[in-house]
């Protein structure tokens, strides 16, 4: 990881076993990818914070060096490539 922080936007959730957004928090910390967590709120109506990051209201979202990147599967892709060349 380059030289800021990543920031996860994910649901309220409080486990990571029941949703993507704990499927991408648990890779992040096995590739030992440093992040800080910023929780979504449930409606999402009422998650303009990740609107402005993506144009649309779906956790997770990845957000690290300026840039945003949404989707689970696209997330843990980034992560395995970022894995492999660490």
């Amino acid at each position: 990881m380059s030289e800021s922080k990543a920031v996860l936007h994910r649901c309220p959730v409080p486990t990571d076993y029941l949703c993507a957004c704990g499927k991408v928090a648990r890779g992040l910390r096995k590739a030992g990818i440093e992040f800080e967590t910023v929780r979504a709120p449930l409606s999402k109506g009422k998650r303009d914070d990740v609107l402005r990051l993506t144009g649309q209201r779906a956790v997770p979202v990845l957000e690290m060096n300026g840039q945003a990147l949404c989707d689970s599967r696209r997330i843990l892709e980034w992560i395995n490539a970022e894995k492999s060349t660490s």
